[in-house]
């Protein structure tokens, strides 16, 4: 027997599916030598196994390109946190100052009104 088209065009529809590109082709030769002579018995699982080696060196670069992506939102989600905390340090800064300044302003103020009432008993004492 020999190359099958009908087979051909399967196989490389499947390889298509599972292993990109480079799967469709291989899957396509698979396909296409499935007949049962020795020969082509042994080319097709030849070729087959080159496919899934194919498929799988596909799938390992996907992972690895997976993973660099997940490395790099961790990096980014690393430096938003530390700019949020930097952010957060600084808001709470802010508000101890000003909570600060307004209790040395109540104090001066109170400072005031004492010195205020002791110039008044102070002139009712002369007068």
């Amino acid at each position: 027997m020999g190359f099958n088209i009908g087979q051909a065009l399967l196989g490389g529809a499947v390889g298509l599916l599972t292993g990109g590109p480079i799967g469709a082709g291989i899957g396509a030769m698979a396909g296409g030598a499935s007949a049962s002579t020795p020969i082509t018995s042994g080319l097709s699982t030849l070729t087959g196994n080159i496919g899934n080696t194919a498929s799988g060196a596909w799938q390992s670069q996907i992972l690895s390109q997976q993973d660099q992506m997940n490395y790099q939102n961790a990096e980014y989600s690393l430096a938003i946190n530390q700019q949020a905390s930097q952010f957060n340090n600084m808001m709470d800064e802010k508000s101890e100052l000003m909570r600060e300044s307004n209790t040395l302003r109540d104090v001066a103020m109170q400072q005031k009104k004492a010195d205020t009432e002791i110039t008044k008993k102070f002139i009712e004492s002369i007068g």
